[in-house]
């Protein structure tokens, strides 16, 4: 992997993440996420493809959790209290793109548990 694909793959993951810190921040409740779950999983989506390239596996995960989970609402399922669990997990997220070998598990845990109960 070049440091010139590395460098790119960076901004657009960490451009990613600031986009859906955005969207949230204008969101104040679970039908203001469904309104832009779109949006959100369009970022969600290319951040799931890039991040494994980079040997960030673990955020990979998270944004195939979150990816599954916005899809899900985007088929019409209103997920309570999702706003808070978003915002925790765009901000982990972007933790985990400045500190190396930084643990998502717990935010994982939760966006799992919400994604299992929509089944």
């Amino acid at each position: 992997m070049s440091d010139e694909f590395l460098k790119v793959a960076i901004a657009e993951i960490n451009n990613e993440i600031s986009e859906i810190q955005t969207i949230l921040s204008s969101c104040q409740s679970s039908l203001d996420v469904s309104a832009n779950a779109a949006k959100i999983q369009k970022s969600t989506h290319k951040i799931k493809g890039l991040a494994p390239m980079m040997g960030k596996e673990d955020l990979g995960n998270l944004s195939a959790l979150l990816d599954s989970m916005l899809k899900k609402i985007m088929n019409g399922i209103i997920v309570n209290d999702i706003l808070e669990s978003l915002i925790i997990a765009a901000d982990e997220m972007k933790k985990s793109m400045t500190c190396h070998d930084y643990n998502l598990d717990k935010i994982k845990q939760r966006i799992s548990n919400l994604s299992s109960a929509l089944s």
